[in-house]
Protein backbone atom coordinates (compact mmCIF):
# COMPACT_ATOMS: atom_id res chain seq x y z
CA UNK A 1 0.00 0.00 0.00
CA UNK A 2 2.61 2.02 1.06
CA UNK A 3 4.51 1.61 -2.50
CA UNK A 4 0.85 2.45 -4.57
CA UNK A 5 0.87 5.74 -2.90
CA UNK A 6 4.00 6.92 -3.23
CA UNK A 7 3.56 6.48 -7.26
CA UNK A 8 0.45 8.59 -6.89
CA UNK A 9 2.71 11.23 -5.33
CA UNK A 10 5.64 10.86 -7.64
CA UNK A 11 2.66 10.89 -10.74
CA UNK A 12 0.84 13.91 -9.44
CA UNK A 13 4.17 16.43 -8.56
CA UNK A 14 5.36 14.97 -12.25
CA UNK A 15 1.98 16.40 -13.81
CA UNK A 16 2.19 19.58 -11.38
CA UNK A 17 5.80 20.47 -12.53
CA UNK A 18 4.91 19.95 -16.74
CA UNK A 19 1.88 22.25 -15.91
CA UNK A 20 4.15 24.48 -13.82
CA UNK A 21 6.94 25.06 -16.57
CA UNK A 22 4.18 25.00 -19.61
CA UNK A 23 2.31 28.06 -17.57
CA UNK A 24 5.57 30.01 -17.31
CA UNK A 25 6.31 29.41 -21.09
CA UNK A 26 3.06 30.24 -22.13
CA UNK A 27 4.13 33.79 -22.98
CA UNK A 28 7.40 33.30 -24.20
CA UNK A 29 8.68 33.40 -28.23
CA UNK A 30 10.41 30.86 -29.66
CA UNK A 31 13.71 31.83 -31.24
CA UNK A 32 13.57 29.77 -34.15
CA UNK A 33 11.81 32.07 -37.35
CA UNK A 34 10.73 30.30 -40.13
CA UNK A 35 12.61 30.50 -43.73
CA UNK A 36 10.62 32.92 -46.09
CA UNK A 37 9.87 31.78 -49.53
CA UNK A 38 8.46 33.75 -52.15
CA UNK A 39 5.82 32.26 -54.84
CA UNK A 40 4.88 34.19 -58.07
CA UNK A 41 2.14 32.91 -60.34
CA UNK A 42 1.22 34.10 -63.49
CA UNK A 43 -2.42 34.60 -64.39
CA UNK A 44 -3.44 34.66 -67.93
CA UNK A 45 -6.49 33.98 -70.33
CA UNK A 46 -5.34 30.13 -70.51
CA UNK A 47 -4.79 29.55 -67.17
CA UNK A 48 -7.87 27.54 -66.22
CA UNK A 49 -6.52 26.26 -62.73
CA UNK A 50 -4.90 29.08 -60.84
CA UNK A 51 -7.80 28.39 -57.76
CA UNK A 52 -6.79 24.33 -57.66
CA UNK A 53 -3.17 25.60 -57.40
CA UNK A 54 -3.40 28.07 -54.92
CA UNK A 55 -4.93 25.93 -52.61
CA UNK A 56 -3.02 22.76 -53.44
CA UNK A 57 0.52 24.92 -52.82
CA UNK A 58 -1.09 26.54 -49.43
CA UNK A 59 -2.24 22.81 -48.21
CA UNK A 60 1.09 21.54 -49.28
CA UNK A 61 2.67 20.00 -45.83
CA UNK A 62 5.77 21.46 -47.66
CA UNK A 63 5.04 24.82 -47.42
CA UNK A 64 3.72 24.33 -43.83
CA UNK A 65 7.73 25.03 -42.54
CA UNK A 66 7.97 28.36 -44.67
CA UNK A 67 6.53 31.94 -44.18
CA UNK A 68 5.19 31.81 -47.77
CA UNK A 69 4.69 35.70 -49.38
CA UNK A 70 2.18 34.98 -52.51
CA UNK A 71 2.01 37.39 -56.17
CA UNK A 72 -0.18 36.63 -58.90
CA UNK A 73 1.15 38.44 -61.72
CA UNK A 74 -2.04 39.38 -63.60
CA UNK A 75 -0.96 39.50 -67.11
CA UNK A 76 -4.71 40.13 -68.59
CA UNK A 77 -5.16 43.69 -67.05
CA UNK A 78 -8.77 43.91 -67.59
CA UNK A 79 -10.56 44.94 -64.66
CA UNK A 80 -12.36 41.55 -65.03
CA UNK A 81 -9.50 39.75 -64.26
CA UNK A 82 -8.53 41.96 -61.36
CA UNK A 83 -11.85 41.67 -60.24
CA UNK A 84 -12.09 37.85 -60.04
CA UNK A 85 -8.25 37.92 -58.35
CA UNK A 86 -10.12 40.29 -55.69
CA UNK A 87 -12.61 38.06 -55.49
CA UNK A 88 -10.31 35.28 -55.32
CA UNK A 89 -8.23 36.34 -52.74
CA UNK A 90 -11.39 36.58 -50.79
CA UNK A 91 -12.48 33.30 -50.92
CA UNK A 92 -9.53 31.31 -50.45
CA UNK A 93 -8.91 33.85 -47.45
CA UNK A 94 -5.01 34.32 -48.38
CA UNK A 95 -3.64 37.60 -48.46
CA UNK A 96 -1.39 37.24 -51.59
CA UNK A 97 -0.21 40.28 -54.21
CA UNK A 98 -1.84 41.37 -57.29
CA UNK A 99 0.81 42.66 -59.80
CA UNK A 100 -0.31 44.28 -62.90
CA UNK A 101 1.97 43.73 -65.91
CA UNK A 102 2.88 46.43 -67.24
CA UNK A 103 1.86 48.30 -69.93
CA UNK A 104 4.53 48.07 -72.74
CA UNK A 105 3.57 43.83 -72.34
CA UNK A 106 6.86 43.10 -70.21
CA UNK A 107 5.85 41.94 -66.96
CA UNK A 108 7.19 43.25 -64.25
CA UNK A 109 8.81 39.65 -62.61
CA UNK A 110 10.64 37.54 -65.00
CA UNK A 111 11.73 34.29 -64.71
CA UNK A 112 14.16 32.35 -67.34
CA UNK A 113 11.94 29.44 -68.24
CA UNK A 114 9.61 31.73 -69.77
CA UNK A 115 8.96 33.67 -73.00
CA UNK A 116 8.39 37.03 -71.13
Amino acid sequence: MRDFIFTLVIIAATALLIYVIRFLTRGLRTSCVRPRAELILYYETDCECIEYDIAKVLSSPAMTGFELSLRVVDVINTPESRAWLEELRKKTGVDFEIVEAEDNGKRKYRDDKRDC
